[in-house]
């Protein structure tokens, strides 16, 4: 019996990547962080939810003023934002 080729044993390479949930956790529904601690995840919902008051790609200065004035190494957080599939403003908070 011949042995399977690339082809037949792998259809969809993509589909074996593992994936780490405890990397990128969701803050709020349309905000998402990565490489965030769980406390640092606690403080930005507490913050983003009474702090931002416009939409979110409106926030960003605001956003980065909360971690300015939060976060002991500022500097080290990145704000993505993007439009997801469903048409919607999304931020991705990460820290480097």
């Amino acid at each position: 019996m011949p042995a399977k080729t690339d082809k037949e044993t792998n259809t969809n390479a993509f589909k074996e990547v593992a994936k780490n949930d405890k990397f990128v956790k969701v803050i709020l529904p349309d905000v998402t962080g990565i490489n965030l601690t769980d406390q640092e995840i606690t403080k930005l919902k507490v913050y983003l939810r009474y702090e931002t008051a416009n939409t979110l790609f409106d926030s960003i200065s605001a956003i980065y003023g909360i971690i300015g004035a939060n976060f002991a190494k500022p500097s080290r957080f990145i704000i993505i934002p993007f439009i997801n599939k469903a048409g919607v403003e999304h931020l991705n908070i990460q820290k480097i």
